[in-house]
């Protein structure tokens, strides 16, 4: 279920959340699309690029699932990055434990949307 070799994404993990930068705002991600604070999208190094992800606040208990559309910044510790949208319906202010599952990659019947 996790990650077993070094550098390669997980299907599950546990860490630390934070909040996207509002100076990415309108700016290309990784997976060429245009960020913005209001769409439900994350950002993290630990998780495939295009997967839709269920993240909950382990503090708060609240989930919602998000597309993992961009990466962090190499020495980031966070496992993800979140928009203002979605960091405020999970509760999320400045920084929150979090656990994060894959519910489908790219290429999965589930994920096409």
């Amino acid at each position: 279920m996790g990650c077993t070799q070094k550098g390669l994404a997980a299907d599950d993990v546990k860490g630390k959340a934070t909040v996207y930068s509002d100076k990415f705002n309108g700016k290309k991600t990784s997976t060429g699309s245009k960020f913005s604070q209001a769409e439900p999208t994350a950002a993290s190094n630990k998780l495939p690029l295009g997967a839709k992800v269920k993240v909950k606040n382990q503090k708060t208990g609240k989930s919602t699932t998000v597309k993992i559309t961009d990466r962090m910044a190499k020495n980031s510790s966070a496992t993800v990055d979140l928009s203002k949208s979605t960091a405020n319906k999970l509760g999320v202010k400045g920084t929150a434990p979090v656990s994060a599952k894959v519910v489908s990659k790219p290429g999965d019947s589930k994920n096409r949307k």
